[in-house]
């Protein structure tokens, strides 16, 4: 059964849009925590007056790690139709948590 009504097919548009946003925005949470910032600058820890010092990673791992968020969802949005066709809604979220 198709929908006709364009708002409803709008309000869906609108949901899947903010939830791409929210996907990027979570990522200012967790680039100021301790454990992030140390675990992507392995090497470059170093202890001032006995508390660990970890500056993170440079600009460009920082950059490649926040568009390839947005790269992931563009992704699982253009194949999650095609693969709920070939093998079922339920089984392709199944398939996403498996990924995920």
């Amino acid at each position: 059964m198709a929908v006709g009504n364009i708002y409803v097919i709008a309000a869906i548009a609108v949901i899947g849009g903010g939830l791409f946003g929210f996907d990027i925005s979570s990522m200012s949470a967790i680039i100021s925590t301790e454990s992030y910032l140390c675990y992507f600058a392995k090497d470059d820890i170093y202890y001032q007056d006995g508390q660990r010092i970890c500056p993170g990673p440079n600009s460009d791992v920082q950059g490649g790690i926040t568009a390839s968020m947005a790269g992931g969802s563009w992704l699982g949005a253009l194949v999650s139709g095609f693969l709920s066709d070939l093998i079922g809604r339920k089984h392709s979220i199944m398939v996403g948590s498996v990924i995920w």
